[in-house]
């Protein structure tokens, strides 16, 4: 009798211990060696071909079309690619080859913003400026001019914007609009860190500084093609263009070393000139505020004038 309960409390305990083992089995075991053999099976299997962009055949025919010189044609096409590739890796460089056509566009005769002047006795620039609404370093640009002298009868381009600029400190772009229509857009080599929380700033341009040996110069003086340039906003730091890479010494960039001789024969290992290199010069660090190249500020700088609308995301 007590043999046979025992051999009972036995089977008992086999089928409650067995059935728990199964379904721990069954319920841990069991998945994690699938979800295993699956992830060995996806380690093995070739990587997917990833989707060509079905942009690019009309990106490089746009293009060829612009290098062609067919601008306005360009342009256009732009515009349409643009607005139907906002995911393309190539968004960037379409945007870049549309300001590209967009400025020069903007100075040709013809165009909407553009309106043809003859110079008469005592016009200078910055009265022709005043009388269009527009700036005299603008009209110098557009009509690719020498210096500011004029002559009577000089047919000139008289450009006339509605400029507003929008920096995005997250993408560290710098973007300028005419009448609120994309014109061109400028990569910022730096600029001041984004706050999360913060709403777009408005503020504007309170001034446009040249200088040249430390002294502020004005438009037109002789040392202004080569002055440094400066952008200064309203409650926010300047755009400025990056300081150019120190030039290296040729006296010291590279200097000769006597070699050491070798060998017991001192005669046969003369001393030698080794010339050694010098190290590369550090790149000067970055000032503070919204920083262009220097060609990019230099190409803003005549599109800018006091108070045009500047908004800060």
């Amino acid at each position: 009798m007590r043999t046979f309960k025992l051999f009972t409390l036995l089977i008992i305990g086999v089928l409650i211990f067995g059935s728990a083992a199964y379904f721990g089995y069954e319920l841990f075991v069991k998945p994690g060696r699938a979800e295993s053999r699956e992830k060995a099976i996806d380690a093995s299997a070739p990587a997917p071909t990833p989707t060509p962009d079905p942009g690019i055949p009309d990106f490089q025919r746009l293009k060829k079309l612009q290098a062609s010189g067919k601008l306005l044609e360009a342009h256009d096409g732009w515009e349409l690619w643009i607005a139907h590739n906002l995911q393309s890796p190539l968004l960037r460089e379409a945007r870049q080859l549309l300001g590209a056509a967009n400025t020069t566009l903007l100075f040709q005769p013809g165009a909407t913003n553009v309106v043809t002047y003859m110079v008469v006795k005592g016009d200078s620039l910055a009265r022709i400026a005043s009388k269009h609404q527009s700036n005299a370093e603008l009209i110098q640009k557009a009509n690719e001019l020498p210096n500011i002298n004029l002559s009577i009868g000089q047919q000139l381009v008289i450009p006339s914007l509605k400029i507003s600029l929008e920096i995005d400190r997250s993408t560290r772009t710098l973007t300028v609009l005419n009448n609120g229509i994309f014109l061109k857009e400028f990569p910022l080599l730096s600029s001041p860190s984004p706050s999360k929380k913060a709403a777009p700033l408005n503020s504007k341009v309170l001034d446009k500084v040249a200088t040249a040996g430390g002294k502020r110069v004005a438009f037109g003086d002789k040392t202004y093609p080569l002055s440094d340039r400066t952008i200064l906003l309203v409650q926010s730091p300047s755009i400025v263009a990056a300081p150019a890479p120190a030039t290296p010494d040729p006296m010291t960039s590279s200097k000769a070393t006597p070699a050491k001789a070798t060998g017991t024969n001192q005669l046969t290992n003369s001393a030698l000139p080794v010339t050694v290199s010098a190290s590369e010069p550090t790149p000067p660090p970055l000032p503070p505020g919204y920083v262009l190249s220097s060609a990019d500020l230099l190409e803003l700088f005549p599109l800018v004038s006091r108070n045009t609308p500047v908004i800060i995301h």
